[in-house]
């Protein structure tokens, strides 16, 4: 019989791997182990939630171009845009 609290596996690996991208790609702790409300985390985050909106900017972004354009659909908001695009600029003037 098992004894202790459950882990949630997916969330755990989850966390992990955005340790191990945030490592790797730029450089930075982000702690998403031990802090799971990480700023880093809950950008990256961001870039997977999906609804209808963002749906059809993918989908229009891939499969008709000038679409997306006409229509001004975002893959990602402004806020994660700019945070996304601060970490590379960052990383890029580090190294």
């Amino acid at each position: 019989m098992l004894t202790g609290s459950p882990v949630d596996v997916k969330e755990t690996m989850a966390r992990f791997t955005t340790d191990v991208i945030a490592s790797c790609a730029f450089g930075i702790n982000s702690n998403s182990l031990k802090y799971p409300n990480a700023e880093f985390r809950k950008y990256i985050r961001k870039i997977f939630e999906m609804s209808l909106q963002r749906g059809l900017a993918v989908l229009t972004s891939f499969f008709a171009p000038y679409l997306s354009t006409v229509f001004k659909l975002k893959f990602l908001d402004e806020v994660t845009t700019n945070y996304i695009r601060k970490m590379v600029w960052s990383t890029v003037e580090y190294r």
